[in-house]
């Protein structure tokens, strides 16, 4: 049973499930600590998510090749596991997001909103024009839209982050030793 183990790795949904889960609830403490802190306008906060998901995404992908595929990963399948994982560490973050400026408090929405509205009236629009504009925004600041948007960004931000990661991690398993 023991063998049987060590030969059959857990599946890559699994292991991907799992360290996503991990980035996920990492990101979360973030996006929390700036809801709370109301640190909306800081790009540090931004920086700090951005570079933890980075960091995350190449570490997932490295412990993935190194414990779990014996030291070799494909370039598709290091970029198909790193979207994974920021697939579900999407998720994660956008159910929380979701949670909370849906019922605990909208202030990212509020200042969102503001902060545009201050925007189009210094732009010279009139204010029949940006009424309308106001409340087409409204739509897509809705927590169920911020999640959604959260959910395709992640994933799109761990693609590209994948693709580029997968330069340096791919280590191909050599030919002549799988003829051996």
């Amino acid at each position: 049973m023991e063998n049987f183990q060590e030969n059959n790795p857990p599946s890559k949904l699994k292991s991907a499930l799992n360290f996503g889960a991990i980035l996920g609830l990492a990101l979360t403490i973030i996006s929390l600590l700036t809801y709370v802190l109301e640190l909306y306008s800081s790009s540090w906060i931004g920086w700090l998510s951005n570079l933890i998901l980075i960091a995350g995404i190449v570490w997932g992908i490295k412990r993935y090749r190194d414990v779990e595929l014996g030291g070799y990963i494909s370039y598709g399948q290091g970029v198909g596991y790193g979207t994974l994982v920021g697939l579900f560490a999407g998720i994660i973050i956008s159910f929380v997001t979701y949670i909370y400026l849906g019922f605990v408090d909208d202030g990212l929405i509020q200042y969102t909103l503001g902060e545009q509205e201050k925007a189009l009236y210094s732009s010279g629009l009139s204010a029949e024009e940006t009424e309308k504009m106001l409340s087409s925004m409204k739509r897509f600041t809705s927590p169920g839209a911020i999640a959604l948007l959260g959910i395709f960004g992640q994933t799109f931000f761990a693609l590209i982050t994948s693709l580029i990661a997968m330069a340096f991690l791919k280590r191909d398993a050599d030919a002549f030793q799988d003829s051996i």
